[in-house]
C-alpha cells in the first residue's frame, strides 16, 4: 500500500501549484540525453523541492520497437519541457485525465536539493503496483511530498502493462518480462544520470508494493546488471516474486493473440507472430482481453532466472524490508465475488495451490483440512474467514517463504501493518 512508503522509509533511515523559476534555479539540468526543465513545488512540510516529469528513459515502445527489448533513448535538441505527467501505459479507464499509450517509457525524478549541488543523498526508485495491467508511476499516484523531508531522491516510473509488456513467445524474438526489462532500463539511467539531481548511484533503494513488490523481488534475484551494481538495498511491499502472478502457457497465450487480432493468422512462427502484432492497432491488441503476467525465461540476455534460483539461494546479498498488511484482501470486500465464493465452497480443492503436486483426491482432503483453520461454515456465509484466507494465501504465505529462504544469508526486517481507524466499524460490518 502507498502509505507503507513512508513508514518503510523511516525504519530503514536511510511529498502542488506549479511554479516556474528562472534558468539558473535549478530547474535546468543537463542530463545523458539532453537538457530538461523542471519547476519546483512544496512538500507537505511547505519547503521547496525540484520535480522533473516524465523524461524519457527509453526509445518509445511502437513500430518495429513493439513487443521488442528497451533501446536507450536518442539525444534531443534544446531543453524537453519535464513539468508534468501526461502519460500513462496503455490499460483500462483508470486515468480519464491522462493520455493512454504505448509511447509511455518515462520516469519521474524528485529532489530536495538542488540539481548540481554537490549532495549525495540515498535514492528511493518507486515501482508501482497493479498487477501489471494497470498503474503508472506519475506524481497524481506516487507524489513524492511527504518524502522530500527525509533527506532522499525519489525516483517514480512507468513499464509496459498487459500484452504490451508481458507477452512473449518464450524465445528471443518476443523475450518475456518486457515490463520488467524497462525498469531495468530505468535503474541503468538512474545510475548514469541521478549525480544531476542530488542523488547517489551507489545507495539506491528499490521498492514496490504489490505487483511492484514481486518485480523488486525479481530483481533481486536477477544477474543482469553486467558488473554494475544497480541498487543496494530492497523495500517490498505486499507480495512476493514466490506468489508471483506467473503465465501458464505463455507462448500459447501469445499466439492466441494473433489469433485474436487476425482471424486469418494460423502461423506458428515467432517471427510471423511479432510481425502480425506489430502491425495491430493498440486498441485491438487490448481489447483481445487474454490475461497475462511475468514468466520464467529460459533464453535472452537480461532474462530473469527461474524461481528454483531463489530456492538454490541465488540472490543479491543486500538488505531487504519485507512485509504485509492485516487481511491485505479486506480491499476487494465492496466487489464481493459470490459466484467465487460458491465455487470454493463446493470445491475445496481450489484451496490449494496449484504449484503443489498433488493427486485429485488428496488436493481435495487437504482443501477441507484447510478450510477448517479458517472456518467450519461457508465462505458465503463467512465472508470475514474468506478474506483471512485469501490474505495469507496471496500475501501473507509467500512473503513468509521468502524471508525463510533467505533471512539466514541476507538481512531481512519483517513487518506487518495493523490499523484499526474510523471505517473500523463499517469494516466489522462487511465482514
Amino acid at each position: 500500500m502507498k502509505t507503507f512508503v513512508i513508514l518503510s522509509l523511516l525504519i530503514f533511515v536511510v511529498a502542488p501549484a506549479f511554479n516556474f523559476e528562472s534558468d539558473n534555479d535549478g530547474t535546468i539540468v543537463k542530463i545523458s540525453n539532453g537538457q530538461i526543465q523542471g519547476h519546483i513545488l512544496k512538500s507537505a512540510e511547505g519547503t521547496d523541492y525540484y520535480a522533473f516529469q516524465e523524461i524519457p528513459f527509453a526509445e518509445p515502445p511502437i513500430g518495429k520497437n513493439r513487443f521488442r527489448l528497451p533501446q536507450e533513448p536518442k539525444n534531443w535538441e534544446g531543453v524537453l519541457n519535464t513539468t508534468k505527467n501526461t502519460k500513462v501505459c496503455y490499460q483500462g479507464n483508470y486515468y480519464p485525465n491522462l493520455t493512454k499509450t504505448e509511447d509511455c517509457l518515462y520516469l519521474n525524478v524528485y529532489t530536495p536539493v538542488q540539481p548540481g549541488s554537490n549532495n549525495t543523498l540515498p535514492v528511493l526508485f518507486w515501482i508501482h503496483g497493479g498487477g501489471f495491467n494497470w498503474g503508472s508511476g506519475t506524481y497524481d499516484d506516487y507524489g513524492p511530498k511527504y518524502l522530500m523531508g527525509h533527506g532522499i531522491v525519489v525516483v517514480s516510473t512507468n513499464y509496459r502493462l498487459n500484452a504490451f509488456g508481458f507477452a512473449t513467445t518464450e524465445d528471443d524474438v518476443i523475450p518475456g518480462n518486457l515490463g520488467m526489462k524497462d525498469v531495468q532500463l530505468a535503474l541503468r539511467w538512474v545510475n548514469k544520470n541521478i549525480r544531476q539531481f542530488g542523488g547517489n548511484p551507489n545507495q539506491v533503494i528499490i521498492a514496490g508494493e504489490s505487483c511492484g513488490s514481486m518485480g523488486v523481488g525479481m530483481l533481486l534475484m536477477g544477474p543482469w546488471s553486467d558488473g554494475v551494481e544497480l541498487f543496494h538495498g530492497a523495500i517490498m511491499e505486499s507480495s512476493s516474486q514466490l506468489g508471483g502472478v506467473y503465465q501458464k502457457n505463455a507462448r500459447e497465450n501469445a499466439f492466441k493473440l494473433g489469433k485474436l487480432v487476425n482471424s486469418s493468422f494460423s502461423s506458428e512462427d515467432s517471427n510471423d507472430l511479432l510481425d502480425t502484432l506489430q502491425r495491430a492497432s493498440t486498441e485491438n491488441i487490448y481489447k483481445a482481453g487474454v490475461s497475462y503476467g511475468t514468466v520464467t525465461e529460459k533464453t535472452g540476455d537480461f532474462s530473469f532466472p527461474p524461481l528454483q534460483s531463489f530456492m538454490d539461494k541465488n540472490f543479491k546479498n543486500i538488505p531487504v524490508i519485507i512485509g504485509i498488511n492485516s487481511e491485505e484482501w479486506i480491499r476487494f470486500a465492496l466487489t464481493r465475488n459470490d459466484t467465487l465464493l460458491e465455487e470454493l465452497d463446493n470445491d475445496p480443492s481450489l484451496l490449494v495451490s496449484p504449484n503443489i503436486n498433488m493427486s485429485p483426491k488428496n488436493r481435495t482432503i487437504a482443501g477441507t483440512l484447510l478450510k477448517k483453520v479458517y472456518t467450519t461454515k461457508r465462505f458465503s456465509e463467512d465472508f470475514g474467514a474468506y478474506i483471512r484466507w485469501a490474505s495469507d494465501n496471496d500475501f501473507s504465505t509467500p512473503t513468509g517463504k521468502q524471508v525463510e529462504l533467505a533471512a539466514d544469508t541476507v538481512p531481512y526486517y519483517l513487518y506487518q501493518f495493523s490499523y484499526k481507524g474510523e471505517l473500523g466499524g463499517v469494516l466489522v460490518q462487511i465482514l
